[in-house]
């Protein structure tokens, strides 16, 4: 048994090897607050033909970039030779080469250049993690790197097996990565690890719920459940499923008495509902950019006082994707009122998150405003989802009135468009109506 763990190791350890390209394979890796001796073959390159090169080197912590230095390059006997100073902060480097001029460059055909930068005789913690975010969905980066998910995933088993203590800072990314792997393999890694957590945190305890339920771990998802509800009695979890249960519950009782009651019936219980559970937040202005790259600031105030309804979704949420028939007849209904503006953030999205968003709405045309979230500087929450409080999931829709407060919000779609139309047309309305 340990011979073949030890197979596997070696072999992942060369998969990783193999990601870098054969243009820096004469460059020593890099170290922690040491001078690294830069060797670039530009021969199966764009730059094979150059006279002249020059480097640029992008550094990273563990959860940013934290700055960039230019380089010049000197070609010796074929290779081009430079060196520069590695900061003690940085466990990851980045490597860009171009002409002068900056007409024609290298970056390993958007691949990258990816170097984890060591302390003492291994790979800095957290190096490959970071790999594995720029790779896999983060922000976009100065290096320009090509969002690609299968690399990614390789990067973050690599940096478990490195560090296996990492697994508790990046737990939610890594089984988020391998439950959207189409490997089988992946899948079976993912409910060995559930079945094995060990966590107090509600929300991973909810993931792990969510996970099993999906991939067929029914018993071990209805332990879960008994735990999150004995553990968490006025927690996320037992929040949602009262909500759920309610939402059910209005449309049995309804159903029997024919359609006309059913909307009058439902109509009174979501009014009800939409006033029982009424805020009245300061949320604080957000700026985000669409999916063409516009900076676009979510302010109700400076907005000239208007009211703003966000939906949160993903392009792989179905209940997401359900909910927008329903969605567009709610901003049709109010697309003569200037004062109601709508914004549908596109959040916990995986692999190339605009280039997803994109295709979505090209065959999908919805009139949606979409926006990109962002991951937060410590990579383990997104900006306007955590920004916002929502909890729970998606789809979660949050309603502000024009003085900046949070008024209302909802999560889930039950599958009733008119249940999700009333619910939110109410909450619109309640905001109108709050003082300025």
């Amino acid at each position: 048994m340990k011979i073949i763990l030890t197979v596997i190791s070696s072999l992942l350890l060369l998969n990783v090897s193999a990601q870098q390209h054969d243009a820096l394979k004469r460059t020593a890796h890099p170290i922690m607050g040491k001078k690294l001796s830069i060797n670039y073959v530009a021969d199966s390159t764009s730059l094979s033909a150059a006279e002249q090169v020059s480097g640029r080197a992008y550094f990273y912590s563990k959860s940013k970039q934290t700055a960039e230095e230019k380089f010049s390059l000197e070609k010796k006997k074929g290779t081009w030779k430079g060196a520069l100073n590695i900061p003690d902060s940085t466990i990851l480097v980045s490597f860009v080469f171009n002409t002068p001029d900056g007409k024609v460059k290298d970056n390993n055909r958007n691949k990258g250049y990816l170097m984890p930068v060591y302390k003492k005789a291994e790979p800095a913690q957290f190096a490959y993690a970071r790999m594995a975010e720029l790779l896999g969905g983060g922000p976009p980066d100065a290096a320009g790197l090509k969002k690609d998910q299968k690399r990614a995933l390789i990067f973050m088993k690599e940096e478990m097996r490195v560090h296996p203590e990492s697994e508790v800072e990046f737990r939610s990314t890594f089984y988020n990565m391998l439950a959207n792997s189409p490997e089988r393999e992946d899948k079976v890694v993912l409910l060995k690890k559930l079945n094995e957590l060990k966590s107090d945190r509600e929300e991973e305890l909810m993931m792990a719920q969510l996970y099993l339920s999906y991939f067929g771990g029914k018993k071990q998802a209805d332990s879960l459940d008994k735990l999150l509800t004995m553990k968490f009695p006025n927690g996320n979890y037992v929040k949602n499923k009262a909500l759920q249960a309610q939402r059910s519950a209005n449309k049995t009782e309804s159903e029997p008495h024919g359609t006309a009651q059913k909307t009058s019936v439902n109509k009174a219980e979501i009014l009800k509902n939409v006033q029982d559970n009424l805020v009245d937040e300061p949320v604080n202005p957000l700026t985000l950019k669409d999916i063409d790259g516009n900076t676009v600031s979510i302010d109700a105030v400076a907005g000239n006082g208007k009211v703003t309804v966000i939906d949160f979704w993903a392009t792989w949420c179905k209940p997401c994707i359900a909910s927008f028939p329903a969605m567009q007849r709610v901003m049709e209904q109010y697309r003569n009122n200037p004062s109601v503006q709508f914004f549908f953030i596109c959040t916990m999205e995986q692999g190339d998150a605009v280039k997803n968003a994109k295709a979505f709405m090209a065959k999908n045309p919805y009139p949606f405003k979409v926006l990109m979230d962002e991951k937060t500087e410590d990579m383990n929450m997104y900006k306007a989802y955590s920004a916002y409080k929502a909890t729970g999931g998606i789809p979660y829709k949050l309603v502000i009135d024009s003085r900046g407060h949070a008024r209302a919000r909802t999560s889930g779609f039950s599958g009733n468009d008119q249940e999700l139309i009333t619910e939110l047309s109410a909450m619109i309305d309640i905001a109108l109506k709050s003082k300025k």
